[in-house]
């Protein structure tokens, strides 16, 4: 198994370096999962959806004591990456991994697997022609990503980008199990969620619709990707913004960086009475 020195000093085994380096990024230094009051405290429990190789879980673990976590990654292959990567830290915290995927119903499916863009791996796969739009769009926010992309001169960018996009999306079809959130939420007896951290790649809805109504009550914060990169997902951040402001969450949404450039947003929601004060742009 193949590995590295993060920016931290910290070992970190991987499938794809560039996708891993891409998370560390993301969630140590841009916290990204952190926004508008979010966090966790001593004895929490946290549902990390879409866990990948645990970079995140490896994140929250150092952010308070004796939490319990549950992971969700459905792809055998990077399941066995985050389980190595999860015991440096199995000492301190508890886990319990699971290698499913989580959606609105139990079945069985199979899943495209980007071994070369691994985070990227989904249910649901993006709507190329849409992301093709999208990153001619906002080229400037592609260079904030692909630095030597502002040398790539106009009249090449899209030669350029379907290149791109057919070098990363070679995909493997991998079968998976698929079940919902509320079934494993009575299976493991949870009477909380302190912490729900979904990166579904485009699956979020589906996920969503397997917490039946009686369970919303448990969940006390979500953070979460939404990814509008997908046939028909124009609508889809105000549908789930809709959703959980039914459910007396507090929503917020971000829209930076890689989120111009490929449509995906961060939305953060809170239970109503869990705010101690005001938050700008909040949706209520």
């Amino acid at each position: 198994m193949k590995s590295c020195k993060l920016p931290n000093g910290e070992t970190c085994y991987y499938i794809d370096k560039l996708s891993a380096l891409k998370s560390y990024e993301e969630i140590f230094n841009a916290c990204i999962y952190e926004n508008h009051g979010l966090g966790v405290k001593d004895g929490d429990l946290v549902f990390d959806v879409g866990a990948n190789i645990g970079m995140f879980t490896r994140f929250i673990s150092k952010k308070a004591k004796d939490l319990t976590i549950y992971t969700f990654e459905p792809i055998p292959a990077i399941f066995k990456v985050q389980e190595k990567n999860l015991e440096l830290i199995k000492r301190t915290h508890k886990f319990q991994l699971f290698n499913i995927g989580l959606g609105n119903k139990e079945e069985n499916i199979e899943i495209n697997y980007y071994p070369r863009a691994i985070t990227l791996s989904a249910i649901i796969p993006i709507d190329l022609k849409l992301a093709l739009k999208n990153s001619l769009e906002n080229w400037d926010q592609i260079i904030e990503i692909v630095s030597f992309a502002r040398f790539i001169p106009k009249f090449l960018r899209k030669p350029f980008t379907k290149l791109a996009h057919k070098y990363m999306f070679k995909k493997k079809r991998v079968p998976i199990k698929v079940r919902p959130l509320s079934d494993i939420i009575k299976e493991t007896k949870v009477n909380s969620i302190d912490f729900l951290k979904m990166d579904a790649e485009n699956y979020e809805w589906q996920i969503l619709q397997g917490i039946s109504d009686s369970d919303w009550k448990l969940i006390k914060q979500i953070a979460m990707e939404v990814h509008t990169n997908i046939a028909g997902g124009n609508n889809l951040l105000q549908k789930i913004t809709n959703l959980l402001l039914s459910k007396d969450f507090t929503v917020y949404h971000d829209r930076i960086g890689q989120s111009f450039a490929t449509g995906v947003y961060m939305l953060f929601a809170k239970k109503n009475n869990l705010f101690k004060s005001p938050l700008n742009n909040v949706y209520a």
